[in-house]
């Protein structure tokens, strides 16, 4: 539903939600849940894609989770710095560094708005997963990415887009959003835990193109690339994406047929005005 205004504790509850989270973020799979499963995949194709504006050069991964992406950077980056507010998935991070191997990564638990780095300090950021939208002061947050990144660096962020197809299945959200002029409005994702009866309430705020691209210009950050995410798939009810515990696991055919959706979304990323309709977004900045 939509929501008016960020919890007063946010911080905390966003802290707490991901340490719950950290032992069951990896294991969802396409049988779980392909929407989870679909946007990793999304993820790591623009990983590979901006491979030439990180390989060999210093990378920082905010918002880094169980760390799907750090691990990608420091195969082939320079160094890695990754930060998370949840210290319990800096742990999985580490779990999945360690085997490999993999060295050059330093590991930092913290608030995306507080970024312990110098100026002009790194080559290439990424903030990606639902990161920036569970930020209160997601203006700070964006100032301190183009702060340490270097003139001409990239920042790459994924945000939640506020305009989907999906909205038709949330009167309350649509409203909310037909309500709030010339950027995005608040709203709550419930997450339900697979290993414990218990489920979390948070938070997010969403963001339209102009608005995003208004932040980032005002820290020296350029556009210079966009994508859609979850374009035909968010007209699937949210249910059968993400079902809950007691459907698990989906069926074959169910997972095909979101698999082929999918499919057709990638197709769409950038293609207008499909892409204005996604359920997430993913921009690429270069800095002046």
């Amino acid at each position: 539903m939509g929501v008016n205004d960020f919890d007063a504790n946010q911080e905390k509850l966003v802290q707490k939600a991901y340490d719950l989270m950290a032992e069951e973020y990896d294991i969802l799979d396409d049988r779980i849940n392909p929407f989870y499963v679909n946007d990793c995949k999304f993820l790591d194709h623009f990983v590979q894609r901006l491979l030439p504006h990180w390989r060999g050069q210093i990378v920082l991964d905010v918002g880094c989770g169980s760390g799907l992406q750090t691990v990608q950077f420091a195969s082939r980056a320079k160094h890695v710095i990754a930060v998370d507010i949840s210290g319990e998935l800096m742990r999985k991070v580490q779990e999945k560094l360690k085997p490999q191997g993999l060295t050059n990564a330093t590991l930092i638990q913290g608030n995306a708005t507080q970024l312990p780095l110098q100026d002009s300090s790194v080559d290439f950021v990424s903030a990606y997963g639902d990161v920036i939208g569970h930020i209160p002061d997601y203006v700070r947050a964006i100032a301190e990415m183009a702060r340490v990144c270097r003139p001409g660096g990239t920042v790459t962020i994924e945000y939640d887009n506020k305009w989907h197809l999906g909205l038709l299945f949330h009167p309350a959200d649509l409203w909310n959003a037909l309500t709030t002029r010339r950027k995005g409005d608040l709203r709550r994702w419930t997450y339900e835990y697979l290993n414990h009866d218990s489920k979390v309430d948070l938070t997010y705020k969403t963001f339209t193109f102009p608005e995003m691209k208004s932040h980032l210009n005002r820290h020296g950050l350029v556009v210079t690339e966009r994508a859609g995410m979850h374009i035909l798939s968010s007209l699937i009810p949210e249910h059968i994406q993400d079902p809950p515990k007691e459907k698990h696991p989906l069926k074959a055919y169910t997972v095909k047929f979101l698999q082929a959706i999918a499919q057709c979304d990638f197709r769409l990323k950038q293609r207008s005005p499909f892409y204005r309709l996604a359920y997430s977004a993913i921009v690429v900045a270069r800095k002046l």
